[in-house]
């Protein structure tokens, strides 16, 4: 088949130049000194951005004991944050933290000078690979990053990576938007949606980093890459929108207080096999529940599980309640229903529709919706902030083991990109 020629961009950058000069001799006008503007507004673009933009490192001591290892040894990881207030708070990715026992961010100043400080945890969000760490800082060492917005991004548009790739810090990378709302998987194993893809390089270390603009405003944090190890030339970023709603939350409250229904259910429809075997009729769209907790704000509603024979003998099952809508929002699997309650506040009510039973009888149920506030996945001091656990129940300081807690989190998923 016919072979696509790959062009290296200082080549493209050369025949472009020719290009310049033969149109300009051909009598049209063109700006010769184009280039050297916009390589002049990079260069200071990039030198504002260096005092917002830090490098993190971050070590595993309670891993290293575990395998018996020294301290020439300890296993180190490197990330990229950013500084969000002039209060010392620093966001990078979940994954960056995620299950360390220390991390060490350093600020350059505007004169040029580093500073390093041992973080504490403020609060993070597994599901949207969020972190914020606080470090006792002076105001005026801190500069924090300028806030755009991803709602008006347009493919095409340049777009500047800040990062600290293989722990070389400081690092600008350069390209466009390349595409908008794509999804990646959280360290969760959930969804991301809304996503902003560049061909900016994200390599391993640049995560947590900023994505700007060309006016050098945030648009976006650097969170995943497509490839193994390198960049392909497919990057994710976070849109700061959804990031500055999640900061704000764990800054103010220690986590997110994400609104909750409050049951458990089917990650997928079952097949038609699988629901044979079950006695569940075939369902072809919706979330099946299957438990509904008697401290769920969804039994006050009258929301019903899947429920099992009781005679062992008897491998029957009768299917509850299979939600097909909140309010106007469609609900066809799984990650719709994560993606709608996105848009409530704990204590809203809604309008849940359903299915109800094997004959599918439609309903429609008022739920007022309750609050979950996140889990603790990390082995960091707490900066005095308190989250309630992955169980529910009384609140428990960060600086307990993580194993006491929550499973722990693998930052690589399977399937989907990989997470520098």
């Amino acid at each position: 088949g016919p072979i696509t020629p790959k062009f290296d961009r200082r080549d493209v950058l050369g025949l472009l130049s020719s290009a310049t000069l033969v149109a300009a001799a051909g009598g049209f006008p063109l700006r010769s000194d184009a280039y050297l503007l916009g390589e002049d507004e990079q260069v200071k673009l990039f030198e504002q951005a260096v005092p917002s933009v830090c490098f993190i490192s971050t070590e595993y001591t309670t891993m290293a004991q575990q395998l018996n290892l020294g301290a020439d040894n300890l296993p180190k990881g490197v990330g990229t944050g950013f500084v969000w207030d002039n209060l010392g708070h620093i966001v990078t990715n979940f994954h960056v933290i995620n299950k360390v026992d220390t991390a060490l961010v350093t600020v350059t100043n505007a004169k040029g000078e580093t500073k390093q400080y041992t973080a504490k945890l403020t609060g993070v969000d597994p599901d949207k690979d969020i972190a914020v760490l606080k470090i006792d800082a002076e105001r005026a060492e801190l500069r924090p990053i300028p806030l755009g917005t991803a709602k008006t991004v347009k493919v095409g548009q340049y777009a500047l990576a800040i990062g600290n790739p293989f722990g070389q810090d400081h690092t600008l990378t350069t390209g466009v938007i390349s595409g908008k709302n794509r999804e990646i998987t959280a360290p969760t194993g959930r969804k991301i949606k809304g996503i902003i893809q560049t061909d900016a390089a994200i390599n391993p270390g640049n995560s947590g980093g900023p994505l700007l603009d060309s006016s050098g405003r945030l648009i976006g944090v650097n969170t995943a890459s497509l490839g193994a190890g390198v960049s392909a030339g497919v990057g994710f970023a976070l849109p700061v929108d959804a990031v500055k709603s999640v900061v704000e939350q764990i800054i103010q409250f220690g986590a997110v207080q994400r609104a909750i229904l409050g049951i458990t259910y089917l990650e997928r429809l079952p097949t038609p096999a699988e629901a044979e075997r079950s006695g569940l009729p075939r369902i072809e769209r919706g979330v099946v529940v299957l438990e509904v907790p008697e401290t769920s704000p969804a039994l006050v509603a009258g929301l019903q599980g899947v429920q099992r024979s009781v005679d062992p003998a008897v491998k029957r099952t009768t299917v509850g309640d299979v939600i097909v809508g909140i309010d106007d929002k469609p609900i066809s699997a799984p990650p719709d229903l994560t993606a709608a309650l996105e848009a409530y506040k704990p204590g809203d009510k809604v309008n849940l529709r359903v299915l109800r039973g094997p004959a599918q009888e439609p309903k429609t149920l008022v739920v007022a919706l309750g609050s979950f506030r996140g889990s603790t996945f990390s082995g960091l001091q707490s900066d005095g902030a308190q989250v309630t656990s992955a169980g529910g129940g009384g609140s428990v300081p960060l600086n307990v083991p993580l194993g006491e807690i929550a499973p722990q989190i693998t930052p690589r998923m399977p399937d989907g990109p990989s997470i520098p």
